[in-house]
């Protein structure tokens, strides 16, 4: 019994927030059982958003890629393949048909065309080259733009080709100018998107392309009473109407809505179109990843729980068997680091720091520096060896730190020179109370075995905060000191005076 009470004496910091960490495991597992099936739908949902936003890519991707083209043919139009309208008379126009045979080459489209403001021009296909005769059903979506406007817009009728109106064809355009200041456009038409709605939602989900008004541009051909009808927002409900047509205009990364008990719906705003691509999946599919996760969720927590606590058990073992030991190391290697190892004083480094910390904890606070050099030291080491002088630096190390109370600061700061930082002194009295110990031990000093030698030496005092109030400035003025006793005669103390 007389061993285990200090051993519980010693260790009972960790009794509490052990009984507490096993505590809080225990209400843990409770509360996350309790919550596992609906955070698993929680899980499902984020799946379902990440395959929602790989088909995204895909789509944008596409766009991207459409609008890239258009930005070729526009460079090159405003550079020098058009410098005047345009109209049906497409030969006489061969650098024009050359950018747009390029563009067509270019990309997955099927037609590339070039038309002037009244709507007169040509185009090219697979098949040839043929003109633009009349005012085709789209012209009035690009009629209003600027030169050096862009627009991506999708139709279900192109005026030309007979489109599947479920996807019909995307179509962007630039609008740029002629010498003579009328405006021309040129328009790369894409249908391939068809071939892409077809390819994805591998069987679990619908992708939808859908514009600000919830008007259902491209849809997947999946036979599916959710996606019948023209009206995006509408299939949503009306709680989520609103929802969705802001979600658009923010461009947020995502949004996903339960639109009815049947179908999950991720939204994705595309990039620079106000369009958004819809991915419809049905709850079936849903609770089929849901419970996949329930299942991995909650073996899941309980192997974690295990491993918590046996790690949290091994921690606190280790932590008993290391901790005596780390701590004598630690204490050791400060004290070693901050200590001169011949006189046992502070160090250079330590004396400084600690005289700072206390300037800055205590601004106003009167104290005194002293600053301590042997006289003619290297003499003593070439006449007596260097085995003396080192007993001279020590004797002389001991006995000016024995002089001071524990809370001053002494310390070696060079190979004979030493400093000591008197704190909070009250008065001139103290002052000179503390001088008077300083002189008199540097006219007593002796050093040496058997018989003892007379060492001397002199000393530098400046008062804090009044000739410095930080260290670099106080120290300056105890070295001037300092320099005063040396070129006095050496063995004495003197104050600074400005």
């Amino acid at each position: 019994m007389k061993k285990i009470k200090p051993w519980i004496s010693q260790y009972s910091q960790w009794f509490t927030p052990i009984i507490l960490f096993f505590i809080a495991v225990v209400v843990f597992m409770s509360i996350f059982l309790n919550r596992a099936t609906r955070d698993s739908r929680s899980r499902a949902q984020s799946e379902i958003v990440a395959d929602a936003m790989v088909m995204e890519r895909v789509v944008d991707i596409k766009l991207s890629q459409d609008q890239a083209v258009v930005d070729m043919m526009y460079n090159a139009f405003i550079r020098e393949a058009a410098t005047e309208p345009v109209d049906e008379h497409y030969e006489e126009y061969p650098t024009a048909l050359h950018v747009l045979s390029g563009a067509l080459d270019a990309g997955n489209g099927y037609m590339a065309m070039l038309i002037s403001d009244a709507g007169r021009g040509f185009y090219v296909t697979e098949e040839g080259t043929f003109p633009v005769e009349k005012i085709l059903p789209w012209f009035q979506e690009i009629a209003g733009l600027s030169a050096g406007d862009k627009l991506t817009f999708h139709v279900k009728d192109d005026g030309i080709t007979a489109l599947n109106e479920e996807v019909g064809a995307v179509v962007s355009a630039g609008c740029f100018e002629w010498t003579d200041g009328t405006k021309g456009y040129c328009l790369y038409f894409d249908r391939s998107w068809e071939q892409d709605l077809l390819q994805t939602g591998k069987g679990k989900s619908i992708m939808t392309i859908v514009d600000f008004d919830g008007t259902i541009l491209m849809r997947s051909n999946i036979s599916d009473y959710f996606v019948r009808g023209e009206n995006y927002w509408k299939l949503l409900g009306t709680n989520n109407e609103a929802s969705a047509k802001y979600h658009i205009t923010r461009k947020d990364s995502f949004a996903i809505y339960s639109a009815t008990s049947d179908y999950t719906v991720v939204e994705i705003p595309m990039t620079g179109v106000s369009w958004a691509v819809c991915v419809s999946v049905s709850s079936q599919y849903v609770n089929m990843v849901a419970n996949k996760y329930f299942t991995n969720t909650r073996r899941l927590l309980i192997e974690l729980a295990i491993s918590v606590v046996g790690f949290f058990i091994l921690l606190f073992l280790m932590n008993m068997i290391s901790k005596k030991k780390h701590l004598k190391e630690s204490q050791a290697l400060g004290d070693k680091a901050d200590h001169d190892q011949l006189t046992g004083l502070r160090n250079k480094a330590a004396t400084e720091r600690d005289i700072e910390e206390f300037m800055r904890a205590n601004p106003t606070q009167q104290s005194l520096l002293f600053i301590l050099d042997i006289d003619d030291f290297k003499s003593v080491n070439d006449t007596m060896g260097h085995s003396f002088g080192d007993d001279v630096l020590h004797e002389f190390g001991f006995r000016l730190g024995s002089m001071f109370r524990a809370s001053d600061v002494a310390g070696r700061i060079g190979g004979d020179e030493f400093m000591v930082f008197v704190k909070n002194i009250a008065d001139d009295a103290t002052i000179e109370h503390e001088a008077r110990k300083i002189r008199d031990f540097i006219k007593s000093f002796r050093a040496g075995d058997g018989v003892k030698r007379e060492i001397t030496a002199s000393s530098g005092a400046a008062v804090f905060p009044i000739d410095g109030k930080d260290f670099e400035t106080l120290y300056k003025s105890a070295d001037k000191a300092l320099y005063e006793s040396k070129r006095s005669g050496k063995r004495q103390l003197s104050f600074f005076r400005k």
